[in-house]
């Protein structure tokens, strides 16, 4: 009989309320207990900050203005001269109010990315720290603001011993949040949104609502830092959080590795122990080098690895492995895709009425400033067939491809889908109803595992809440189990077993095309759509690419609508073929009559074919 698995969270959460008692006496001065409480905040702050830029791919260089709507709120809410309140309800107050203010902060970042984006963070930090925590009745003036300390029944815990028992509790928690949320479809939607938010949204994120929830949560969790700081110091004033310690917490991050949780955290134990630290080696007047030291580490990261400690320790790992037995062989070019159903949790598709085709486009029109990209164009895809849409560079096809699927919004014109008019619904209520993807320019998350990719195009198959992802309670479950399953049953498939941990971006150009098709095909779509799938294959990947798109058709019975330039590879699967040039279609019918045609063998070559002359 097996013994039952203790989780490990708990555990972690028995060391950290147990080891500060322990060591107290023997090892924790109460200044070094009050240290490693500030490390605990610290590492609190870089979670958060690493939640933003590490997943989401979200610039901010003012986290540490949430870090003090925190403190500021916890001492509002706790102080004697105010609400009076208990600590724990401080505690959560300072994550709604840190929480909200990120909310409002990035709602900019639905307009502004990169340097925009960096400026208004930064400028969030300033304001905070010379006008907002300077407020009286916020920040307690030059005086300063004065957090009591928690209590336990009618004593205070008064010792830094004490409270570094809080903190470290607190530090496991936010630990276990993240590790949930990682693990679910929330933290893959913020991968898939630093990836590319055209990808994210062809896979059904809603890239405008996970934005915000990234600010959101990192905010909530810089607000329970900030509580920690406020509580274990007893009194903070704006000076505490200037913005020099929001360009720390980002130097932070990036030494520990963006996207890695082990990493941030180290670095942030590490940058907050520095310090005093090196007083103890070197004695008081060797203050300051600690940010010669931070800088040093800063340059050396960029320089040499730019995925930080993790990802240094991660290149050794792989070298280790490579010396040992090398890379396993290339996962074979064709597929074996598996007959799925449509996942429980994918809302339903609208059923077709008789003689309805999957997609019709009708007279759609794209106008970039004075040039007219797509120029009333029309075209219908039956069910159950694979249609090309073909014509030379320039020709719109791109641009039709993208007002179909929700990138652009077409001027005029009606796009229906499975009879529903889908002409002004973003790209994830398309997907919603039935349609996928892919790009010219491989639409994955590169720096994902294949498994994890085919996680992130479920998205929409596990449509459980914020509350649940977080805490991995309730229908996420159910969900994950579900989805997991199916995304075993594609790698099955693909032949892609041996590299489930691999990163896509590892990959070779073809090898990526086929995970990128699988993908597209995981959640069983009614249309897929796909965009010069054959663009960098070899002649035999592109005879093993057409094999696979019949097997799209008959065997799993999809409908495609395909962009490609490979004129054999058309006519060896297309039932339908449309033609386009300078933003018109100029022919449709079947495929080998209609490269024959001399207005398309004009938009190619240029000039009109010659006729044949006949001797009497």
């Amino acid at each position: 009989m097996s013994r039952p698995k203790v989780p490990g969270v708990l555990v972690a959460l028995v060391l950290a309320a147990v080891l500060p008692w322990s060591l107290g006496a023997a090892v924790l001065s109460d200044k070094n207990a009050l240290l490693c409480s500030a490390a605990c905040a610290t590492a609190i702050a870089a979670i958060s900050l690493n939640m933003l830029m590490g997943y989401a791919g979200q610039i901010s260089l003012g986290q540490f203005a949430f870090v003090g709507v925190g403190a500021f709120t916890t001492g509002v809410v706790t102080s004697v001269d105010q609400l009076r309140l208990p600590w724990v309800v401080g505690l959560a107050a300072a994550a709604v109010v840190g929480a909200a203010i990120a909310f409002l902060v990035g709602l900019p970042a639905l307009r502004l990315r990169g340097l925009y984006l960096a400026v208004v963070t930064v400028s969030v930090a300033y304001v905070g720290w010379q006008s907002v925590f300077r407020v009286e009745w916020i920040g307690g003036g030059s005086a300063g603001k004065v957090t009591p300390r928690p209590y336990i029944g009618d004593s205070p815990i008064s010792s830094d011993t004490g409270f570094l028992t809080i903190a470290a509790v607190l530090l496991v928690l936010v630990w276990q949040v993240d590790v949930n949320l990682t693990r679910s479809r929330l933290g893959r939607a913020f991968q898939a949104i630093r990836a590319d938010d055209q990808v994210a949204a062809s896979f059904g994120i809603d890239v405008v609502r996970y934005k915000l929830l990234a600010f959101t949560i990192s905010g909530a969790i810089a607000g329970i830092a900030g509580s920690i700081i406020g509580t274990a110091f007893g009194t903070v004033t704006a000076g505490t959080f200037d913005y020099a310690r929001s360009l720390l917490l980002v130097v932070i991050v990036v030494i520990g590795g963006l996207g890695s949780r082990w990493g941030v955290v180290t670095a942030a134990i590490f940058a907050t122990l520095l310090p005093d630290l090196l007083v103890a080696l070197f004695g008081a007047g060797i203050r300051g080098l600690d940010l010669v030291i931070n800088a040093a580490l800063l340059m050396y990261t960029l320089a040499q690895h730019p995925g930080g400690f993790a990802g240094a320790v991660e290149e050794a790992r792989e070298k280790r492995k490579r010396r040992k037995g090398g890379e396993p062989p290339l996962p074979p070019t064709r597929p074996n895709l598996p007959a799925l159903t449509r996942p429980v949790g994918m809302p339903p598709v609208p059923k077709l009425r008789a003689r309805t085709a999957v997609l019709k486009a009708t007279d759609v029109s794209v106008r970039f400033g004075g040039l007219q990209a797509v120029d009333s164009a029309s075209l219908h895809v039956d069910r159950g067939t694979i249609v090309g849409l073909m014509g030379p560079n320039g020709a719109g096809k791109t641009t039709m491809f993208n007002a179909i699927t929700g990138a652009l919004t077409p001027d005029t014109g009606r796009i229906e889908l499975l009879g529903v008019d889908v002409s002004h619904l973003p790209t994830h209520r398309r997907t919603a109803l039935g349609m996928s993807r892919t790009f010219q320019l491989i639409g994955l998350a590169k720096n994902q595992s294949v498994y994890e990719n085919l996680l992130i195009a479920q998205h929409l198959a596990a449509p459980y809440g914020v509350l649940s992802a977080l805490t991995m309670v309730g229908p996420s479950r159910f969900y994950e189990r579900d989805v997991r399953t199916r995304a075993d049953e594609v790698l099955a498939g693909l032949g892609f077993g041996r590299y489930r941990d691999a990163q896509v971006g590892r990959l070779s150009h073809g090898q990526q095309r086929i995970v990128e098709i699988g993908c597209a095909l995981v959640t069983s779509p009614e249309l897929v759509m796909l965009d010069e799938p054959s663009a960098g294959m070899s002649p035999a990947a592109a005879e093993d690419l057409a094999a696979t798109l019949r097997d799209v058709r008959d065997r799993l019975g999809r409908t495609v609508l395909l962009i490609e330039h490979n004129v054999p590879l058309v006519l060896d699967v297309a039932d339908e073929l449309y033609v386009m040039d300078a933003g018109k279609v100029i022919a449709d019918g079947e495929p080998v009559e209609v490269v024959g045609r001399p207005e398309v063998v004009t938009a190619y070559l240029g000039v009109a074919p010659q006729k044949q002359e006949v001797n009497a």
